[in-house]
């Protein structure tokens, strides 16, 4: 069973107003680039919710290079994490908040982030880049690697500017270009010109984990180092507080509520998602564009579920046809509720007086059990159960599921459904 929905549909809903001059004034948006993932929050918020310890962390590694007006050494720093734990937003906040407070003390010291996943290949490649964003007058074609990183340090060390790097998805480009040897390199900066320090402050590189150490040669291991700062997943909690934050700047007030946007951050913590919050953000700008386009002025739980269902079904044809009489009936019985509710969640007694409903419509004998049931289906992750009022659905449509479920229940011979 598929929702009606694709996400070519969904793409098309995506598109901003500049692109699409024919949309008319939104009735869910405020300012719908506040929900893209890679929208850049460090240039309006001093914070990010939930990293403070992480930030404190990073001050307490690099807040000592601004005390050695002559210059301070390298220092190696990783920040390891899964996807959508925040830390390329948090290294992005701290490299501005970095840059401001040297500004403060009449240093010259600038944040250098690059992407390898976007902006790299080979490392040549990736110097080049390096050298555009310090300064474009330094790039050249004809350059070899080696000599663009001697060119930079050289450029630093006439022009009193500092460098802060962060090199992120550096497991990526490890695991496509091990041999390109580029940590090594930007580890031992400093040994191109001892004694005195390079000019480059620090260089922190972002990965998912560990794994890729596996990949790197022993002197690359060795100057990589052991000092690395751990991004755990976001909590449903979490979720649900860094949402509501960016759906005030977001969306308008009345078009959300609370309980939408924890029914997202649920969805968002559990698997196959496991707290990644740039999810969290399209499931909620997706679902606010699927209401939009339906004509809605408010992002009901159904949108999310439709949204979410595109991506991560969980129940199929397969699942719902291998339940028996009483478990489809029961699981007919929560899509009602659900449906009936507008509700993320309903509670165990609401799914009772319901089922006592759909069992009399199908003719079919009460079942005395419901809580065994109900944690069947849980336990095949067909229904979500956080709790005796907390029962849901989140992977597929509750509207297709009730037209899918009435419709096989009438072939089995349950009778006429009610439209």
């Amino acid at each position: 069973m598929t929702s009606d929905l694709s996400w070519k549909k969904f793409y098309s809903l995506s598109l901003s107003a500049s692109e699409r001059p024919d949309l008319p004034k939104s009735s869910i948006f405020k300012d719908r680039d506040r929900l893209l993932p890679n929208f850049p929050i460090e240039m309006y918020w001093r914070t990010l919710p939930h990293r403070e310890r992480e930030l404190k962390a990073l001050w307490e590694a690099y807040a000592e290079v601004l005390d050695k007006r002559e210059g301070a050494f390298l220092r190696v720093l990783q920040i390891l994490g899964p996807a959508g734990s925040g830390k390329t937003c948090t290294m992005r906040l701290f490299g501005s908040l970095f840059e401001e407070e040297a500004r403060r003390l009449s240093l010259k010291i600038s944040h250098v982030y690059i992407n390898l996943k976007l902006e790299a290949g080979r490392k040549v490649v990736l110097y080049r880049s390096l050298l555009g964003k310090v300064d474009r007058n330094l790039v050249s074609a004809s350059l070899s690697a080696e000599e663009m990183l001697r060119l930079l340090v050289r450029y630093l060390r006439e022009t009193g500017r500092r460098l802060l790097l962060t090199i992120d998805e550096i497991d990526y480009y490890v695991r496509r270009f091990g041999e390109e040897g580029i940590v090594y390199d930007l580890t031992r900066l400093d040994e191109l010109t001892s004694p005195e320090p390079c000019g480059i402050l620090g260089t922190t590189f972002l990965a998912r984990d560990r794994k890729f150490h596996e990949l790197l040669d022993p002197a690359e291991l060795s100057s990589l180092g052991r000092t690395f700062i751990e991004f755990k997943p976001y909590t449903s909690r979490q979720i649900a507080d860094i949402l509501e934050r960016r759906a005030k700047e977001a969306l308008k007030p009345g078009s959300y509520s609370s309980e939408v946007l924890e029914f997202i951050a649920d969805v968002t913590a559990s698997p196959p998602v496991n707290g990644d919050l740039r999810y969290a953000l399209d499931l909620l700008l997706y679902s606010g564009r699927l209401a939009e386009e339906e004509g809605y002025e408010r992002i009901l739980p159904e949108h999310v579920r439709r949204v979410h269902g595109e991506t991560f079904p969980t129940i199929t044809t397969e699942d719902i046809q291998s339940l028996s009489e009483a478990e489809k009936a029961i699981l007919l019985a929560v899509a009602r509720a659900l449906r009936y509710r507008r509700a993320p969640y309903v509670s165990l007694k609401e799914i009772r007086q319901m089922a006592g409903v759909v069992f009399e419509e199908l003719r079919m004998k009460p079942l005395e059990d419901v809580e065994e049931c109900l944690q069947d289906l849980h336990d095949r992750g067909i229904i979500d159960v956080r709790g005796l009022t907390r029962i849901g659905i989140s992977g597929v449509s509750v509207e297709d599921l009730d037209r899918f479920l009435r419709t096989i229940m009438e072939r089995l011979g349950g009778g006429e459904a009610e439209a």
